[in-house]
């Protein structure tokens, strides 16, 4: 690290007043990104609400919908740190699933789903990005074969094997 980047990390964290963490980001309960400074971020959290219009005019609402979690974090990266670097794109690229914490709230299965940066003279040898996160959630299938004697109509029953019938033309 040269004097000059010491000195803008100096700088930066006695402007900005980064004096308590209040955002950390963790892979598999391992911090990562630690030599990035975090300066800002932002948490979405929202619902859809399912709205229906009557006849009369009226709209009514029957049930709601939680939308994915968002977030939203500006971080400073040193020029010269080119592991911080390279480990955003990797995160990013493969899409890997990290758990945020923004002032004690954990905010798990996160997935950076844009990385724009800008570059200014305002900090030197640094770049400016803000990863934006997404949530995912996952689901798991299950088959259960039926027998034709739990059905009502037995061709209700399990397909599996029926790959390879001619279909029947439907008039």
């Amino acid at each position: 690290m040269t004097i000059t980047s010491t000195f803008t990390n100096i700088v930066l964290h006695v402007a900005l007043g980064t004096r308590n963490k209040n955002f950390a980001i963790y892979k598999e309960n391992n911090e990562v990104l630690t030599s990035v400074q975090f300066t800002e971020g932002g948490i979405d959290n929202d619902l859809k609400l399912m709205d229906h219009p009557l006849e009369s005019g009226a709209i009514i609402t029957d049930h709601e919908v939680f939308n994915p979690q968002k977030a939203s974090l500006t971080v400073i990266v040193d020029d010269d740190d080119v592991s911080s670097l390279a480990e955003i794109n990797e995160y990013f690229h493969d899409g890997t699933l990290l758990t945020i914490k923004a002032k004690g709230e954990m905010y798990p299965n996160m997935v950076i789903c844009a990385k724009p940066y800008k570059v200014s003279s305002n900090y030197f040898n640094k770049t400016v990005y803000t990863l934006s996160f997404r949530s995912v959630q996952f689901a798991e299938t299950q088959y259960v074969k039926i027998k034709k004697e739990q059905t009502k109509h037995a061709k209700h029953a399990s397909t599996v094997k029926t790959g390879q019938n001619r279909p029947v033309q439907v008039l």
